[in-house]
């Protein structure tokens, strides 16, 4: 991800990369300061985007708080320390944290949201998720994500929809929400092709970010806020 963000960050001039922080130097050609710590970056940024794992979140949390730098975060898998760690954070800078910054994949939750407001409540739902053989969380915190909008218009009950995970070979990420009726069903389905996708995503939020108040923010307020 970072190399795809670099790769996003040479074709634009409204933003620049400072540094790449990580415990290890970037595999791909790499003409920026690589830090092992958040200590070690030179200056202090406008904005932090974290993708690493929940505790790389934890400490991005942690420094952002106390620098007061806007932090967006697409890891998965959080725990609740680390939840709680990002809404500490979120008191005094904005915090933008979604498990996926594709613009499509929020889309289809918007998508799936009105489906769910005009369907049945108790009408049952399949999400399901393929991804790559090396992730780790099953089901995907987008497909998590996805359940969370149609729950919410199912007065916070998610009790009818069933995930299902599959990983294998290099499947960047695939999710269809299924809505399964009498006599019918419909598909909701998003592929990602290429990472590029959530770098554009990650820098797009975060120039929207670097504007707002203090605060814990979702991809669907950024969404909200474009022109």
């Amino acid at each position: 991800m970072a190399g795809a963000i670099a790769d996003n960050v040479t074709n634009r001039n409204d933003v620049s990369i400072i540094a790449v922080v990580g415990p290890q130097a970037p595999e791909w050609e790499s003409e920026f300061t690589w830090c092992r710590e958040l200590s070690e970056v030179p200056v202090t940024p406008d904005l932090l985007i974290d993708f690493t794992l929940p505790e790389g979140t934890l400490a991005a949390a942690h420094w952002c708080a106390s620098n007061g730098v806007p932090l967006v975060s697409g890891v998965t898998g959080l725990t609740e320390a680390v939840i709680t760690a990002l809404e500490k954070t979120a008191e005094k800078a904005p915090v933008l944290w979604s498990p996926n910054l594709s613009l499509g994949v929020n889309l289809l939750a918007d998508l799936a949201a009105r489906a769910a407001r005009v369907l049945d409540k108790d009408q049952a739902v399949v999400i399901e998720d393929v991804h790559h053989q090396w992730k780790k969380d099953a089901p995907s915190g987008t497909a998590l994500m996805l359940g969370k909008r149609i729950g919410q218009q199912r007065n916070d009950d998610e009790s009818a929809i069933e995930y299902r995970s599959i990983r294998k070979g290099e499947v960047i990420g695939e999710h269809t929400i299924t809505f399964s009726m009498d006599g019918e069903e419909f598909d909701l389905v998003h592929r990602a092709h290429d990472r590029t996708i959530y770098a554009r995503g990650a820098l797009n939020a975060g120039t929207w970010l670097t504007g707002q108040k203090p605060g814990l923010y979702s991809a669907e307020d950024w969404l909200s806020g474009r022109p």
